[in-house]
């Protein structure tokens, strides 16, 4: 029962309110509590004051943000009004910053104002009391004589990180890293970047790609000769001279990874035939169109690469 007596009167202090009537108005006070201040904090004190009918508040009496004196400054004042019956109710704020520098735990006093009300006879005065509160040094200035030297007193040291258990990422990491290297350098083959650029040639694969890139402007019948003749250029490369229709058996012969596309090489070169030098160009197309000379590069382009 004592321990709860105690309590409630701890708290009814630190809400720290209190009513001041004054004829028809009243003026509520809550203030902040009233200890464990520091140079630097602020404090907030709020009003509220009810008026009674034709009464207004002079908002002249409200004190403005400023210097109070060498160690309190009034950081910010707001007001704030609404109806209340037949009266008004005025909310005002002010928060104050002390810039005291204790050597120990003192009491300060923020000092009090007058609010002054007014209507239309005459003006009444409401007195607001002043406000103590205790503000304490940072830290100590002088340690006491039972305080050894390595006391809380000092500054102590950063305290040490604690070790994270990082093997599972790392080696998923160097996983990841090891993936990536040897993708880029299956890339760099495929592509005959440096330092693969000095490989074999693959007339067939670059024909394919040139086809396959350019099928749209390759529809006309001057694309389709551009299609014929890269495909021509390519069978010259891969065997070191120019391969007439003729020499086709001979090409199969002596490039065993083609033989399996023997007829479509030779549907091939009748068309290229009857393109060039019959100039029989869509009777060529209508022979051997162009979506399946692109199919023809792209099976000679696979046998080169495996053949490579």
């Amino acid at each position: 029962m004592l321990l709860l007596c105690v309590v409630f009167g701890f708290a009814a202090g630190a809400g720290a309110q209190s009513v001041t009537p004054s004829g028809t108005s009243s003026l509520t006070v809550v203030e902040p509590r009233a200890f464990g201040y520091f140079i630097g904090d602020k404090l907030e004190r709020v009003f509220e004051l009810r008026t009674g009918p034709g009464e207004e508040l002079d908002l002249s009496s409200i004190p403005r943000p400023g210097p109070l004196n060498y160690w309190l400054e009034l950081a910010s004042s707001n007001v704030e009004s609404e109806a209340d019956g037949d009266g008004t109710l005025y909310k005002l704020t002010l928060v104050y910053q002390t810039f005291y520098a204790p050597l120990d735990p003192r009491k300060l006093t923020i000092p009090g104002f007058t609010l002054t009300i007014k209507n239309a006879q005459a003006t009444r005065e409401v007195q607001v009391r002043d406000f103590g509160f205790i503000t304490s040094p940072i830290r100590q200035l002088f340690a006491a004589a039972s305080q050894s030297s390595g006391s809380a007193v000092e500054v102590q040291p950063d305290a040490v990180a604690p070790r994270l258990v990082t093997g599972t990422e790392r080696t998923a990491l160097l996983i990841s890293t090891a993936t990536a290297l040897l993708s880029l350098v299956g890339l760099a083959w495929h592509n005959a970047w440096w330092p693969f650029h000095k490989r074999p040639q693959r007339p067939f694969t670059d024909a394919a790609r040139f086809i396959r890139s350019n099928a749209e402007t390759l529809s006309g019948p001057r694309g389709y000769r551009a299609a014929l003749l890269k495909l021509h250029r390519a069978f010259d490369l891969a065997a070191g001279r120019r391969v007439l229709a003729d020499d086709v058996a001979q090409f199969l012969s002596e490039h065993p990874e083609f033989a399996p596309y023997g007829d479509e090489v030779r549907k091939l070169f009748a068309s290229s035939r009857r393109a060039f030098f019959a100039n029989e160009v869509e009777q060529a197309r209508a022979q051997m169109p162009l979506p399946a000379l692109a199919e023809l590069s792209q099976h000679l382009s696979v046998a080169e690469r495996r053949a490579a």
